[in-house]
C-alpha cells in the first residue's frame, strides 16, 4: 500500500520516458495504460504495443524493422516469430549468409554475385512466400533453387525461386572451381591427349566415349544431360509445379555452362 500524496509507481504515467535498447537504438515510451501494456515507438516511426516496463527498462525491447543479419535482413512486423517458425527462420538466414557473408562466400564463391531481393530482406514477407509454396506433407527435404525458372539467375526471390527434391537440385551442380580449362561433361586424358566425356545419373559418372576435340565430347555430353534432365522432370512431374516441369523439360546445356 501507498501512503496518501505519495505516487504509485506501479500507476505512475510514463508517457515521454526514452530509453536505449540493448542494440543501441533509442525509442520512448508514446503511451503507458499500465506496467504490462506500454506503447513504444522508435527514432524510425516504428511502434510496438503490449511491451512490459520491466522489459523497456532492461533494453530488451528490439525494433523488428532493424537488420539483425550482416545488416540486411531483419523480422519485420507480423505474423511469423523467428522462435516458432525455426525451419522457415534458419532457410531465410542461410540464404542471407550465402549472399552476403564474407566468410561464407570464401568456401562457395559461386555466391559472391548472387543477391536476395529487397522484398526478401524480411522475414515477414519470405515466410508468406515460403508457406504458400512448401508443403511438408510433401516436400520433406526439398530445397529452394534460384536456377530453375530462370537460367544463369542471380537473385533469390518470390518471382524466381521454387521448391525441389535433391534429385532435382544437385542435377545443376556445376563444380566450376574444379572443372579445369574444359567445357563441363570433358576432361582431357593426357596419355593420348584425347577427350573424355562423362554423364553423373543417380551419383553413377557414366563414361559417354573418347573424342578428339572438347567439342566434340562437350557434344555427347549435352545429349546425355538433357536427356536425363527429361527424365527427371517425368520422374517428378505429379510431384513438381508444372512451372518447375516445364523449365526442366526445356532446359538446354551450354558449353559455356
Amino acid at each position: 500500500q501507498y501512503l496518501k500524496g505519495i505516487e504509485n509507481p506501479r500507476t505512475k504515467n510514463r508517457t515521454g520516458e526514452k530509453y536505449i535498447n540493448t542494440q543501441g537504438h533509442e525509442f520512448q515510451i508514446i503511451k503507458y495504460n499500465n506496467a504490462n501494456d506500454c506503447h513504444v515507438m522508435f527514432n524510425d516511426g516504428t511502434i510496438l504495443k503490449g511491451k512490459s516496463y520491466i522489459q523497456i527498462k532492461k533494453g530488451e525491447v528490439k525494433n523488428p524493422n532493424e537488420p539483425s543479419i550482416l545488416n540486411i535482413g531483419y523480422i519485420g512486423q507480423g505474423i511469423y516469430n523467428s522462435f516458432e517458425h525455426r525451419n522457415i527462420y534458419n532457410t531465410w538466414s542461410h540464404i542471407l549468409k550465402r549472399c552476403y557473408s564474407e566468410e561464407v562466400q570464401k568456401k562457395y564463391p559461386t555466391y559472391k554475385d548472387v543477391t536476395v531481393s529487397e522484398e526478401w530482406h524480411c522475414f515477414q514477407n519470405f515466410a508468406q512466400w515460403y508457406e504458400k509454396n512448401y508443403n511438408p506433407e510433401t516436400m520433406q527435404g526439398w530445397h529452394i533453387d534460384k536456377d530453375i525458372l530462370i537460367k544463369g539467375n542471380k537473385i533469390y526471390s518470390s518471382e524466381t525461386c521454387c521448391f525441389v527434391p535433391n534429385t532435382i537440385n544437385i542435377l545443376f551442380i556445376k563444380r566450376q572451381n574444379k572443372r579445369g580449362e574444359y567445357p563441363i561433361g570433358v576432361i582431357l586424358e593426357k596419355r593420348t591427349n584425347r577427350f573424355i566425356s562423362r554423364v553423373v545419373k543417380n551419383n553413377i559418372k557414366i563414361h559417354l566415349g573418347i573424342f578428339n576435340t572438347p567439342e566434340e565430347a562437350f557434344e555427347a555430353y549435352k545429349t546425355a544431360k538433357e536427356k536425363h534432365i527429361k527424365e527427371v522432370a517425368e520422374k517428378y512431374k505429379n510431384q513438381i509445379t508444372e512451372e518447375v516441369y516445364e523449365a526442366l523439360y526445356n532446359y538446354q546445356v551450354e558449353i559455356t555452362d
